[in-house]
């Protein structure tokens, strides 16, 4: 392959693409981490903006210099009428008049391109206790709005989790703790605290791990999300 040459991807391998780009980004919404997960949705809509207005100029400079054929074959083609109908560019149900200088209806105006505000889930944080009642190598339970929680000290790093072994209806917190590994009273199953996941490695139900955070010594746990508006761009 010469320089400047790429290889390009078949429209099954665009589609896998795409694909586990969405399920990325599903995971991405369920980490229980809320400060990474606010920089990459940071860092997504940022690289959506840069793409946005970059494809928007691109397809403003075709129509201004009058290759509207160019657009017409753009929008023929499966990929490119997806990346079109991504940043607004067409209509996703059909195929649209293509635009000329002369008639834009079916075009988004440039200075749009940008979308003012996004609608993201975001943690719902309750403060739940101080950094002093949950002492290294310990856990306690505490109650948040109707949900019991339990939260492990390790090392100095705090995990909340549901206080619920999964499968049974035992209490966590009243079974042993021994830095990092939680084991279950009820059917002595062990599970690690910082990730939920079974300390053997089998398969089967994991903790419920929930979002928390520190500040000025106090621990806020979340327990659900509320949909926040995101201002994009000024």
């Amino acid at each position: 392959m010469s320089n400047g040459q790429r290889a390009r991807l078949s429209d099954a391998e665009f589609n896998a693409a795409a694909q586990r780009l969405d399920e990325l980004i599903q995971e991405f919404e369920s980490l229980p981490y809320p400060v990474v997960k606010e920089k990459i949705f940071e860092a997504l809509q940022a690289i959506d903006a840069i793409h946005r207005e970059a494809v928007g100029r691109l397809i403003g400079a075709i129509i201004e210099q009058g290759h509207t054929d160019v657009i017409a074959r753009a929008v023929q083609d499966p990929v490119m009428h997806t990346l079109l109908v991504l940043y607004d560019l067409v209509a996703s149900d059909e195929l649209p008049e293509i635009p000329t200088p002369e008639n834009t209806k079916n075009f988004v105006a440039l200075d749009d391109l940008v979308p003012v505000q996004r609608h993201v889930n975001t943690p719902v944080f309750s403060e739940v206790a101080s950094v002093a009642d949950v002492p290294a190598g310990t856990m306690k339970n505490f109650q948040v709005s109707d949900t019991m929680v339990l939260i492990a000290n390790v090392n100095g790093e705090f995990y909340a989790v549901r206080d619920t072994c999964p499968g049974s209806v035992a209490p966590l917190h009243l079974g042993a703790f021994t830095a990092p590994i939680v084991v279950c009273p009820w059917h002595n199953e062990a599970f690690d605290v910082r990730t939920g996941k079974r300390a053997d490695g089998t398969a089967g139900p994991n903790l419920s791990v929930l979002p928390l955070s520190v500040k000025d010594d106090v621990i806020k746990v979340a327990i659900g999300t509320r949909s926040t508006t995101v201002p994009l761009r000024s």
